[in-house]
């Protein structure tokens, strides 16, 4: 199905699962309504009851769920106009009759996208030479968790929120969990040491992109349930309205390779579009099931982030990080217009996805931060490097440019009034990439290799770049 025709969102159908999880979800593949509304994650079995996410107009819609006998009630997030139950096949298609309805999605599990990064992307310069460490910018990172006690991490970490428990059980999702070890495997640790590690266990060698900036925490476990990131983003989205934060950046390295087109109603695509529009830049890995074309992250393909490929030292990209497809749409400013006209009526004419990588970063053996005793630590590389591992993947290229966004966000703000919108904090990191490598297409590489001092440059310079200033490679 092409993302390029007239669209309704009472007839559009996509499913999102999760891709290297068929062992434990059954894919039956069976959609359950014609009106597209129902996920065909679901098999819809009697006498199941199926963990959902009901995707409504608006926030107030949710209350309807009352008018159901719900056996273990449900869950209302506090700004996404979601809420979060268990419910039967029959209560399924009930819902999804409701005009307020825009999907019944079953909650899935998404997938983790398992020193001279800063060198080959010109980190070091700014750092070193333009004085640009993140100072004063608020970035966050959703994950597996964090060694909130790790020494590169003391400084910058000022939020680390752990998952609380079953949504239906609980009334906090999130809670503080200070200097607390949160991260089960390693992943989150190594991320989050990309983005705002200050090295101070390597003597600066292994710092991150952005060791001076603040950083937020979402620790979601080792298994990463839909409902988790989307809880996360409502989360950080109320403290966002409150004032009690302002976060300019959001890493994602997780998601789900599916192959089909972009869906504006899943509940994490509705997330992350509320985040762009309350001033957040989510920045999303590619995926990690290249090289074949087709294999692009569900969520990499909203116009609303910025989706991230992996390259190897010599900035060629890795074969194991995942492609968009050789045609479809690439006009990331058509795709936004397109979808703020569905999110206001509903209807929209033409692409509303992109099919293409937004640019790429280095994401193959990344040295980062590691709790000596974390699963990943034995996976990696033996350099006895006690408080730091190496791993690939484009969950590393991910925080890469995550932390690279937060230091054009501080060259901005130290020079100009205001702050960046995410619009131009995208459009500068893909206007000032480049096209390194012959082998580049739009679809493994975007708008080229990421340049961090001519990013940083016209930031300085408060000229942030527009759409019209992207260039893809071999145009």
């Amino acid at each position: 199905m092409s993302d390029t025709s007239n669209f309704n969102r009472r007839k559009f159908l996509k499913s999102t699962g999760a891709a290297g999880v068929a062992a434990t979800l059954p894919f039956s593949g069976t959609a359950a309504a014609d009106d597209g509304i129902i996920d065909d994650a679901f098999d819809l079995v009697s006498g199941v009851l199926y963990e959902s996410l009901v995707v409504f107009d608006s926030n107030d819609d949710v209350d309807q769920l009352d008018v159901l006998d719900l056996e273990n009630g449900y869950h209302k997030f506090e700004v996404l106009p979601v809420g979060y139950t268990e419910l039967s096949a029959d209560q399924i298609r009930t819902i999804a009759d409701w005009d307020s309805v825009r999907r019944v999605q079953k909650n899935v599990e998404l997938e983790y996208h398992n020193d001279d990064a800063r060198e080959v992307t010109d980190v070091d310069v700014v750092q070193n030479e333009n004085g640009y460490t993140g100072e004063g910018v608020h970035t966050a990172v959703i994950d597996s968790g964090v060694d909130g006690a790790h020494p590169d991490l003391e400084d910058s970490l000022v939020a680390n929120w752990r998952w609380a428990g079953n949504p239906l059980g609980e009334p906090t999702l999130w809670v503080r969990a200070g200097d607390l070890d949160t991260d089960d495997n390693g992943h989150g640790t190594h991320v989050s040491g990309t983005v705002a590690g200050d090295g101070t266990q390597s003597d600066g060698q292994f710092k991150g992109m952005a060791p001076d900036a603040d950083l937020s925490v979402y620790s979601a476990g080792l298994t990463l349930l839909i409902v988790k990131p989307v809880a996360a983003y409502d989360h950080m989205l109320a403290r966002q309205r409150a004032g009690d934060v302002d976060i300019s950046v959001v890493n994602n390295s997780y998601g789900s390779s599916n192959g089909n087109d972009f869906d504006p109603d899943g509940a994490l695509n509705v997330a992350t579009w509320e985040a762009w529009n309350e001033g957040i830049l989510p920045v999303f890995s590619a995926g990690n099931s290249g090289p074949d074309a087709g294999t692009l992250n569900q969520y990499a393909k909203a116009p609303n982030v910025l989706g991230v490929a992996a390259t190897d030292d010599q900035k060629a990209v890795t074969d194991f990080s995942s492609r968009g497809r050789e045609s479809g749409n690439y006009d990331r400013k058509t795709a936004l217009d397109n979808l703020a006209a569905y999110r206001e009526t509903g209807d929209a004419s033409g692409p509303l996805g992109i099919y293409r990588i937004g640019v790429g970063a280095p994401g193959n053996e990344i040295v980062s931060t590691m709790n000596p005793a974390d699963p990943l630590q034995a996976q990696s590389i033996d350099d006895g490097r006690l408080w730091y591992a190496t791993i690939s993947g484009t969950s590393m290229s991910g925080p890469v440019t995550a932390g690279l966004a937060t230091l054009v966000v501080d060259a901005y703000q130290q020079n100009n009034a205001g702050t960046p919108t995410p619009a131009e904090v995208l459009n500068t990191v893909e206007a000032t990439a480049y096209e390194a490598r012959e082998s580049y297409t739009p679809w493994n590489m975007g708008a080229g290799f990421v340049d961090a001092l001519d990013a940083v440059t016209r930031a300085e310079n408060g000229n942030m770049a527009s759409y019209s200033d992207v260039t893809l490679v071999q145009e």
